[in-house]
């Protein structure tokens, strides 16, 4: 089974049947772009996974109530998590949906929401009304997927979009996708149930339970494998709609065309939160970190983690600084089985200790790896067979200097 794939552009408009665009509302000074809106002339099956923090937001409240609708069209704003508001809160973002479904002449239940910004602030909703209206007189007429990208960022330095078009048994169909996010990247998501907020569609048929059972798999090697600060939102939201306008054989089982169509899907995921991690807020080096044939599944991803999410390590990492004792140290307190005597720690394939012995000659030359804007740290356990990866970043003076005065 050979796998032909092209990337294309358009992010989410890649796909037939979909437009997007972003405008202005006055929800974020400066008339930057704060509405973005996305909709599918035919109804999707969605597949959707929200942030399991225990504090949500208003508009993952009534996304889950609507995972199961056919869903045409997805309201975003920026500038405003509308968490923690309360009833106000929960009213604001069902009237979002409804002047969406009004607007448009959809069916009630069929729009979904996304917000994202500062928590425990009421939505201007004389704003939001007014760019609601705005956006759906101007998606009838032009669709840019690129101002739909710059509606939703918050403190993203870069828009984040992908797109791939690929076979199914000889029929051509794509998978766009578009994301935000640079901080409070810790994500924790589940199916179902400074902020990531990440949108997908495919014009593949598909039914709704092979479109879940994908995107699960495709989010536990992509978007639960990142960390930029460890902290994870209330609103963190992925979207994946299908509004099978490629007119495929619908894809019912696991068979060739899923296997395709999943592995697709995982590397639009992964791309996009490579995209994520690397412009998180002050990053200046991306992480790549991989735990080796620890004991179990459970300790390759604790130690990887623990290293992850070490503001030693990534402090070290950021000012260039080849203290791979901390790395080690982490390892030790994750609370994973292994023995110090088994351990082979490379970074950017420098074997610099094994077997309880530091390799002075690499030791010398990690300094100047340490320079690369891209850092791989490989950890064997030497106990077990199994593997985890994760992607993370460093750690800087401007991290807390942006979120030492975020407000907007």
């Amino acid at each position: 089974m050979e796998l032909s794939i092209k990337h294309i552009e358009g992010g989410v408009t890649a796909p037939r049947g979909f437009r997007a665009t972003g405008v202005s509302c006055g929800l974020k000074e400066g008339g930057y772009k704060d509405i973005g809106l996305i909709l599918s002339e035919k109804p999707c099956t969605i597949a959707c996974s929200f942030t399991k923090n225990r504090v949500k937001a208003a508009p993952v409240l009534l996304d889950m109530q609507r995972i199961n609708n056919s869903i045409s069209s997805i309201i975003v704003n920026s500038g405003n998590a509308n968490c923690l508001t309360g009833k106000t809160g929960e009213e604001d973002a069902l009237k979002m949906a409804s002047l969406v479904e009004k607007q448009l002449s959809l069916p009630e239940g069929s729009a979904m929401v996304a917000s994202t910004g500062v928590i425990g602030q009421k939505l201007i909703m004389d704003r939001v009304q007014y760019g609601i209206e705005k956006i759906c007189n101007l998606i009838k007429t032009e669709s840019d997927y690129k101002n739909f990208s710059n509606a939703i960022m918050t403190t993203d330095k870069k828009m984040k979009n992908i797109a791939y078009e690929f076979n199914l048994a000889g029929v051509p169909v794509r998978i766009g996708g578009t994301a935000k996010g640079a901080g409070m990247i810790k994500p924790n998501l589940e199916i179902p149930h400074a902020t990531m907020l990440v949108f997908i569609t495919t014009d593949v048929l598909i039914s709704k339970e092979m479109l879940n059972k994908a995107l699960k798999e495709a989010i536990d090697v992509s978007f639960n494998r990142i960390s930029v600060d460890n902290d994870t939102s209330t609103n963190d939201s992925v979207f994946l709609m299908a509004n099978g306008k490629a007119n495929n054989t619908v894809i019912e089982h696991e068979d060739d065309s899923y296997i395709i169509f999943r592995e697709v899907l995982i590397r639009v995921c992964q791309a996009l939160a490579k995209m994520i991690v690397k412009d998180g807020e002050g990053v200046t080096k991306f992480i790549q970190i991989r735990v080796l044939n620890a004991l179990t599944s459970s300790d390759a991803e604790k130690v990887a983690r623990a290293i992850g999410d070490s503001y030693l390590v990534k402090t070290a990492i950021h000012g260039q600084n080849p203290n791979w004792g901390r790395i080690l140290a982490a390892a030790g307190y994750s609370g994973a089985k292994f023995e110090s005597s088994h351990l082979k720690l490379s970074i950017n394939d420098l074997t610099i200790y094994e077997k309880s012995e530091v390799n002075r000659a690499n030791e010398s030359r990690l300094s100047s790896e340490m320079l690369s804007p891209e850092i791989n740290i490989t950890l064997d356990l030497g106990v077990g067979k199994k593997d985890f990866f994760l992607w993370t970043s460093d750690l800087s003076c401007d991290y807390v200097k942006i979120n030492s005065h975020y407000i907007s």
